[in-house]
């Protein structure tokens, strides 16, 4: 921005005519005057689009300032284009003049705004002593909050005993390597090659090579099991007992946005950022914005407190393409993203516990178990959560490793869990999260209607129950993974698998037979292949435990007129048999609670591209 101030006896404009850029006026916006005044001229730049918060600030107070030493009693702020060639768009130009009106009004200065994109006359008269004509280049620099102190860490255990992370020995393998990371800044080397990555490729689940490093693609069976794990995170959301609001938003938002600019400063370089035609963009990274900017118009009151709102949202972090890994770190994810609305902190913990409870349950429910990284935003946030936590810790009866923030930084935040499993390259890798937020509803302009009537700012709990779809993915490809290298069979849960079962035929004499017995088991919504190709049984029955197929049948002459079937059992690699009937019951009962989608592809093998 530059600007040109003069000091002036008085200042008076009338307007003319609009150009195509005119904002709306009012008859009395029309004319304006102010004696003793500090006119302020001012271009806003196009440099200014990426940082029109930090502008519109910085300049409010040199203004106000500068006003202060040369005694103006009144401040004009007069939209000039004529001090740059570079001007920013309209958009941009209005909000930076309004934003500083508001500052500038709200510091307690009568200040009058000249209209934006107006042919206006104006008679002015300069005071002439040395500080009555002063021009000035605002760059909106960024200014940080300056921490105070370091960064601390403390291993906690069940019985409120607080250790230095040097002095601890005990917990699980899991927690000594997450706390020799992230305590003791220790790099633990992985031990062995990385194998989930062979799964993902076995489903169809790759990097995009015609975009951005970090994006992935799913193939028909990968993007099955994506679609199944997304409708699972929200049955669980809907399952805990809490009113839930489902959404769905755009992807981008603007920076111009002040709650959005002072949010994204969290992520820094990590940002993706869009040119607009008039604005820039920043793609979202989380599905905080989406749903704030929602509830901000909602209508609450403090009885339908608590609830939930929820989106799976796509997500967008620029991470280091050094350190992209399949499933697991990417610049797209999709976040299943909950936040708890509640009228308190007191509620707020309430639901951070039932939380903290159904993250373990969807980590047992795969056979894996969590360690805790539990960062607070200060020490003032420990002790006010202490009890909680504590509670927590007992209840899962294991140590939690605590990691305080510097002191001085106002965080939106107070205390949030990483929730680590110890995957088979032995590195602890965070799956699931919650978090109390305390300042998001305030810079939303989020609030509720209490029991008297007055409006509160709400505490909002934001939750990745089973974590983003990607690493909820990578979790259950790890796990079998880990099964192999026990010396099982790998498996996968039934509900997540493209096809649970496959019927194969030894001729095309049995083609009818298989068919039929395909449709008895679709019937009971469980995904079914017909491998009705002319190759050999022995290649048929290879390629169905190639991929991963739950349970597999060969139909020959036997099975014509027989309903005892010879079933091969993935899970316990080996042959079982069962009735049509049981199969189905079995299937059931291993799918049951779980989502269920037809496949995406055709069931005929004979029909199916390779993929």
């Amino acid at each position: 921005m530059r600007t040109l101030y003069i000091h002036a006896d008085f200042m008076e404009f009338e307007v003319k005519k609009p150009t195509p850029l005119a904002e709306p006026i009012t008859d009395e916006e029309r004319t304006g005057r102010m004696e003793e005044v500090l006119v302020a001229f001012l271009t806003v730049e196009r440099q200014d689009q990426d940082r029109a918060v930090q502008v519109a600030s910085q300049a409010s107070q040199d203004i106000m300032e500068t006003a202060r030493r040369v005694g103006a009693e009144r401040i004009m702020l007069y939209p000039y284009a004529h001090l740059s060639p570079d001007l920013s768009d309209a958009e941009t130009g209005k909000r930076v003049l309004r934003e500083m009106e508001g500052i500038v009004s709200d510091s307690g200065w009568q200040v009058h705004r000249a209209p934006f994109g107006w042919y206006k006359a104006f008679k002015i008269s300069c005071k002439g002593h040395p500080l009555s004509e002063l021009s000035r280049e605002i760059v909106g620099e960024e200014t940080e909050e300056a921490p105070k102190g370091e960064e601390r860490f403390i291993v906690l255990l069940p019985d409120g005993t607080e250790m230095a992370p040097e002095d601890f020995q005990g917990g699980t393998e899991c927690f000594q390597i997450m706390m020799a990371k992230e305590a003791l800044k220790k790099d633990w080397p992985g031990v062995g090659e990385v194998k989930y990555t062979r799964l993902c490729r076995k489903f169809g689940i790759n990097w995009e090579s015609m975009s951005d490093s970090g994006h992935m693609c799913f193939s028909p069976k990968g993007a099955l099991m994506f679609d199944l794990v997304a409708d699972h995170s929200w049955n669980v959301v809907n399952s805990l007992d809490l009113p839930v609001y489902t959404v769905r938003g755009t992807n981008m938002f603007s920076l111009d946005e002040g709650p959005v600019a002072e949010h994204a400063k969290l992520f820094g370089d990590r940002l993706y950022v869009i040119k607009g035609e008039k604005r820039d963009f920043v793609m979202r990274y989380a599905a905080c914005h989406q749903q704030f900017a929602m509830m901000r118009l909602w209508n609450i009151s403090y009885k339908t407190l608590p609830f939930g709102a929820f989106e799976v949202a796509d997500s967008y972090r620029l991470e280091q393409s050094g350190e992209t890994m399949l499933c697991f770190r990417t610049r797209r994810m999709n976040m299943p993203d909950l936040h708890v609305v509640c009228a308190d902190i007191r509620e707020s913990e309430e639901w951070f516990r039932r939380l903290d409870q159904r993250i373990y349950q969807e980590a047992a429910y795969l056979g894996r178990d969590y360690e805790m990284l539990v960062n607070f935003s200060s020490w003032d946030a420990y002790r006010q959560h202490k009890d909680m936590l504590l509670s927590i810790v007992r209840q899962h009866d294991r140590p939690a490793l605590l990691h305080f923030y510097p002191e001085g930084i106002n965080y939106y935040w107070t205390v949030n869990i990483e929730y680590h499993i110890l995957d088979d390259m032995r590195r602890a890798r965070e799956i699931g999260t919650v978090q109390i937020d305390v300042g998001n509803a305030e810079r939303f302009g989020i609030t509720f209607t209490d029991e008297t009537g007055r409006k509160v700012f709400p505490v909002i709990l934001h939750s990745a129950v089973i974590g983003t779809i990607e690493r909820y993915l990578y979790m259950l490809f790890d796990t079998a993974v880990r099964e192999e290298r026990q010396g099982k069979v790998g498996t996968l849960p039934t509900w997540v698998l493209p096809e649970q079962v496959r019927f194969m035929s030894v001729s095309e004499n049995h083609l009818h037979r298989a068919n039929q017995l395909a449709d008895r088991v679709q019937q009971a919504q469980v995904r079914v292949g017909v491998d009705d190709r002319s190759e050999t049984v022995g290649k048929k029955v290879r390629e169905a435990k190639q991929d991963w197929v739950a349970y597999a049948i060969v139909v020959g002459d036997r099975e014509l007129d027989s309903e005892l079937l010879t079933v091969y059992d993935r899970a316990q690699n080996k042959n079982v048999e069962m009735s049509v009937d049981q199969l189905v019951e079995k299937v059931r009962s291993e799918i049951e609670g779980m989502p269920f989608r037809p496949m995406y592809m055709p069931r005929e093998l004979s029909r199916r591209v390779d993929f």
